[in-house]
């Protein structure tokens, strides 16, 4: 177990914590842009959430890792693609699975955002949660800097996609950047999506890392 500077413990989860940390992520995606999107009935939307958060827990914990706050309140879900890639054929069926007959709708998400992915090597930040009860206090930024400080070290940069104006400011304030081409829309008149990506940098540049807003091509490793 490790401390991010003035701020939580951060660990890597394991299965012990699966119950938690689908309720992190049910409750932190419930209602944001792209949901409505996805299942437009809310009370619908929580039963399908419930079952693939579940399962994307599981199937991180396989091919990917999660890192926690501890207390568990706040929960960030990585794959790494310099090295391992995640099993695109086992989520599929995952997401045929847990989804029902949202599956295509889930499968329309993922092949928009797909066409947005780097090629280069780097860690993809999947899902960033914070349990609404304590949002705004400081647990979303101790689990970037905690990974961050990681791929730094290793020289690898990061890819995430935001789903708000807000989640972007926050990921602005961690060193991350809008790539060209950003936003883009989900289909059907969906909303704005914005892929952001941080590149690995030395230790005397991370107080550089704070604000602006630069438009990079794709991601490079520092």
């Amino acid at each position: 177990m490790t401390d991010t500077p003035a701020g939580p413990h951060v660990r890597i989860a394991t299965s012990a914590d699966t119950d938690q940390i689908t309720k992190i992520l049910v409750e932190a995606f419930l209602d944001t842009p792209d949901a409505p999107w996805l299942i437009p009935d809310r009370d619908e939307r929580r039963t399908v959430y419930q079952r693939l958060c579940r399962a994307l827990v599981g199937f991180t914990l396989a091919h990917g890792y999660i890192e926690v706050t501890d207390p568990v309140d706040a929960a960030s879900v990585w794959f790494d693609y310099a090295y391992t890639p995640p099993d695109l054929a086992a989520y599929d069926q995952l997401r045929t699975t847990a989804c029902g007959p949202y599956a295509d709708r889930f499968r329309l998400l993922d092949d928009t955002f797909a066409a947005h992915h780097p090629r280069t090597p780097h860690h993809y930040l999947a899902w960033l949660g914070v349990h609404p009860d304590r949002q705004c206090t400081g647990l979303g930024s101790a689990l970037l800097r905690h990974r961050n400080e990681r791929l730094d070290t290793a020289g690898l940069p990061a890819y995430l996609v935001a789903t708000s104006s807000g989640a972007v400011d926050l990921y602005v304030r961690h060193g991350y950047q809008p790539r060209r081409g950003t936003p883009f829309f989900l289909p059907d008149s969906g909303p704005p999506m914005w892929g952001m990506v941080r590149r690995a940098v030395a230790h005397d540049e991370r107080t550089s890392q704070i604000g602006g807003s630069t438009v990079v091509d794709g991601v490079v490793p520092g």
